[in-house]
């Protein structure tokens, strides 16, 4: 019985609540046994240097090369080194109005004690807990992708989307980062999205006991291509930070009424090699990128683009909060939200149209498109809820 049996069962557990990771009820065979550990030889590189973060986590710096990005089989034969950059440079459409000033401050992503030495790159040390939690949750997360709906049981979404009416080659914002509480196996997260039909790339920020081992919140990436679906690092995005990990707690946090914490994502298309870069901060500095041949539809372009929270609760388990995990009240510094929203188009940076769908699928979240209000708030969407619903 391989881990493709194995995922199944422990998704039905889970939905129940019944069952407990890895030294619970599930016992893993000799030949899942050895399988892991093969994966893990694979994810577990020869370190040049090893930081231990003030909260306890590992992460080794690997030469760039030998980053587990390059056992993807189409990565095998691939000219691509650490200094690689995105090789077009956006355009930016500078707002109208100058009025309201956002009050916030740039949220702790980078690693202490410098980083990693030139030529390698930060990757998280995986144990074997750590990687049947990923494989588990990236098999579930991959699922209620497409369609997205009630289909899957627990998982509840408070989204703005575009319209599926042009082509985008990027989606970015500010996204204001909470700690809000949520128990093993739920999660609580806000995110960009961008997609085309069946694959899509996701960033955020994520409070996922189950897949981090904490209750803290972390920054996040989720890939979709073709047969490959991942969380972090572990299938097919190729990392270029000596000291910015993808999967890093995100500290400080924002606090109810009080200072507001933000992460500055984007994913954008280097327009002329289609590869995705994932940009961080204001001056969008590469982190990294999937690069395009592990696509099919993503490969080319991108047909939709969308921004909004998203949680999940196994059935008869109350759900936990979105965003702040308040009703929403028209304020910044109570409302999680999603500032300096926006699109890139034919390489241009520009706020998305004004008429973008809204999508919530439980009264309990909620979710509102401000749209361009100028100043350094610019384009602003607000979500969130305070959960506590069960079942399907």
């Amino acid at each position: 019985m391989g881990l493709r049996v194995i995922l199944p069962y422990l998704l039905v557990c889970y939905l129940f609540f019944y069952c407990k990771w890895v030294e619970g009820y599930v016992k893993l065979s000799k030949e899942e046994d050895l399988e892991l550990e093969e994966q893990l030889k694979h994810l577990n590189k020869p370190a040049v240097k090893t930081i231990k973060t003030k909260y306890g986590e590992l992460y080794d710096c690997v030469d760039f090369y030998k980053q587990p990005a390059f056992d993807h089989p189409l990565l095998k034969n691939h000219d691509f080194h650490p200094e690689m950059r995105s090789s077009s440079i956006p355009r930016r459409v500078s707002p109208e109005n100058e009025v309201p000033k956002l009050d916030y401050k740039p949220v702790n992503i980078g690693l202490e004690g410098g980083g990693c030495p030139i030529g390698t790159v930060l990757i998280r040390r995986t144990n074997k807990d750590d990687l049947i939690r990923a494989k588990f949750h990236s098999e579930m997360y991959a699922s209620k992708l497409n369609p997205l709906i009630t289909e899957q049981p627990g998982t509840r979404f408070a989204l703005v989307r575009t319209k599926l009416n042009i082509t985008y080659d990027g989606v970015g914002a500010d996204l204001s980062v909470w700690n809000i509480p949520a128990k093993a196996p739920q999660y609580t997260a806000g995110r960009i999205k961008i997609s085309n039909g069946d694959e899509s790339l996701e960033a955020g920020w994520m409070v996922n006991p189950d897949l981090y081992g904490d209750d803290r919140t972390h920054m996040y990436i989720f890939t979709n291509a073709a047969q490959s679906h991942c969380f972090n690092a572990q299938c097919g995005y190729v990392h270029l930070s000596p000291d910015i990990p993808v999967d890093g707690i995100l500290d400080p946090v924002s606090s109810y009424g009080g200072t507001q914490f933000v992460i500055t994502l984007s994913i954008y298309q280097d327009v002329v090699k289609k590869d995705w870069y994932l940009k961080m901060n204001k001056d969008h500095t590469d982190i990294g990128f999937w690069p395009s041949k592990i696509f099919t539809n993503l490969g080319n372009t991108a047909t939709q683009t969308e921004w909004g929270g998203e949680v999940f609760s196994p059935l008869g388990v109350p759900a936990p909060g979105m965003g702040s995990g308040h009703e929403l009240e028209e304020d910044t510094n109570k409302d999680a939200f999603f500032a300096n929203v926006n699109i890139m188009v034919n390489n241009t940076i520009v706020n998305p149209p004004r008429d973008l769908k809204l999508f919530v699928d439980s009264f309990r979240y909620d979710v509102r498109n401000e749209g361009n209000v100028g100043g350094d708030i610019n384009y602003l969407i607000i979500y969130g809820g305070v959960g506590g619903g069960t079942g399907n």
